[in-house]
């Protein structure tokens, strides 16, 4: 009987992957930090307010290749560096474990949501991000764990992509932390610290990640004080971080964060394992220091009142998996049938996820069958592109050169509606809070023009008694609904500002 070998199981997971993925951003709209993305991204920068420039430019040279901001097409980078990821992932696993191990591993993590789905496809720097951060360890495995002597030139490659990593999202540094933690920890190579290796690669990092330091230097070093003061001590919050901890299981999916926890625990609880220098738990370890620093610092930072999205300790979940794809390895060759059910299971669940929500976001229609689910807002609309808006303003002649420029009262809003309108039309986001949007524009250009002020209703409601100082007059202009296939999905309303005085109190300086 012809048994598929470990390689023919992965070409297929990622052929599969691709093609899912593929499906899944033609049907669904950009959300709502990928519509920001590409908006920002149509000015070159060596940096951004908010992240590392890397998938900024991806999506930059995608629309200059293509002429297009078709979702799909700017979706399509993420998606193949996925592949890639999938590929180092059982590579990886396999060079530390075992082939099945790595095919495990791989496979857990692309049924997992937050990397099987936003990571997988969506424009976000977490999928540069997770790329580049297996490659770099693929390679220190090499040089912690291939007998024999190392060139050194390996070293330069490991700063190169962690340099990669840097330029991808602040996580990487997490790479670098945790070398150093299981270096330090680990008798048999505890030697390696009094080398240049170590340090060359972190040197070829930081100049790699050099952009971003010139950028924010000549803003104040505005990205850094942002990222830092979401970490801010505030008071005492267990509930917080229970409340955390609770999202994290469900974005990776509690049937596969509860093992994957389980299989981290135990190795840290194995310690270095320096009874062997190439031993099973010095590679458990190895994966343990690298995983651990993103999970127990995002994690503990709530307790004290920081703000803690659930997917900020992603990566180092990632680097949990191949020791969950070990353990389903071993249980499936000793013939455990529950290990057999788990994963089966979790297959199917969550390819039905996928399915009710997938088709949910694209067209509503949950909310036609239990609409008391959605009886405090639908998160799903985030999803909706604001194609409706561009259609509105063509009709009233108002996308032609001098005409008014747009503004918005949120970056949320100024996102999807700069996305929908193709940076036809200049966008000046007014607010206390306007992420990039306030380095692309100088109010001092925009003095006596008249302006359009778009948002959703609720937004708009507060914001238009903001800004009457700020306009000569400001009259209501019009209002739309934006909808998913047909259905009205948000309200959206319009105002005409004349005689712009360009003195908003922006909270950054350009």
């Amino acid at each position: 009987m012809y048994k598929i070998s470990p390689r023919q199981s992965m070409i297929a997971l990622m052929g599969v992957g691709i093609i899912f993925r593929m499906i899944l951003g033609g049907k669904i709209g950009l959300g709502v930090d990928e519509s920001y993305v590409v908006a920002i991204a149509r000015t070159f920068s060596l940096s951004y307010f908010d992240h590392p420039p890397l998938h900024f430019w991806i999506v930059w040279l995608t629309t200059h290749l293509t002429h297009s901001e078709n979702g799909l097409i700017l979706r399509m980078p993420f998606i193949l560096l996925f592949a890639g990821t999938t590929w180092m992932m059982y590579r990886l696993g396999s060079k530390l474990f075992g082939e099945w191990a790595g095919v495990y591993a791989a496979l857990a993590m692309n049924i997992s949501a937050v990397f099987g789905l936003s990571t997988g496809s969506w424009i976000l720097p977490d999928g540069p991000l997770m790329f580049f951060m297996l490659a770099t360890v693929l390679v220190l495995t090499r040089l912690f764990f291939s007998p024999g002597p190392k060139p050194a030139w390996l070293w330069v490659v490991t700063g190169m992509l962690l340099g990669l990593g840097l330029l991808s999202k602040y996580h990487a540094i997490f790479i670098a932390f945790g070398c150093f933690v299981f270096l330090a920890t680990s008798r048999s190579r505890r030697s390696l610290l009094l080398t240049t290796g170590p340090y060359t690669a972190f040197a070829v990092a930081i100049l790699v990640f050099l952009p971003v330091i010139i950028w924010n230097a000549e803003h104040s070093w505005i990205s850094f004080l942002f990222q830092g003061g979401r970490g801010a001590a505030q008071g005492f919050y267990p509930g917080k971080m229970a409340a955390n901890l609770a999202g994290q299981a469900a974005w990776i999916l509690p049937w596969i964060w509860v093992p994957l926890v389980w299989t981290l625990a135990q190795g840290l609880a194995g310690g270095p394992g320096d009874y062997m220098s190439y031993g099973l738990q010095q590679r458990r370890w190895f994966l343990c220091c690298l995983a651990i620093g993103p999970i127990a610092l995002f994690t503990l930072a709530t307790l004290w009142g920081a703000q803690g999205l659930f997917h900020w300790q992603a990566p180092g979940y990632l680097l949990a998996f191949p020791l969950l794809g070990t353990a389903v390895a071993e249980g499936i060759a000793a013939g455990k049938k529950l290990v057999h059910w788990w994963l089966n299971g979790s297959i199917a669940v969550f390819l039905t996820i996928v399915l009710v929500l997938g088709s949910h976001t694209a067209t509503g229609w949950l909310r036609d069958a239990v609409p008391q689910w959605f009886v405090s807002g639908d998160p799903t609309a985030e999803a909706v592109d604001w194609h409706d808006l561009s259609v509105y303003l063509a009709e009233k002649g108002l996308l032609k050169e001098n005409k008014p420029f747009i503004v918005s009262a949120h970056w949320i809003d100024a996102g999807k509606i700069d996305y929908a309108l193709g940076g036809k039309l200049p966008l000046l986001c007014l607010n206390d809070n306007p992420h990039h949007f306030a380095f692309l524009h100088n109010q001092a250009a925009f003095k006596g023009q008249d302006a359009i002020l778009i948002g959703r209703s609720h937004i708009m409601d507060n914001a238009i008694k903001m800004y009457q100082p700020y306009f000569e007059t400001i009259e209501p202009y019009g209002q739309l609904s934006i909808t998913r296939a047909g259905r009205p999905e948000l309200p959206v309303v319009l105002y005409y500002g004349q005689g712009f005085r360009a003195n908003y109190p922006l909270p950054y300086e350009r």
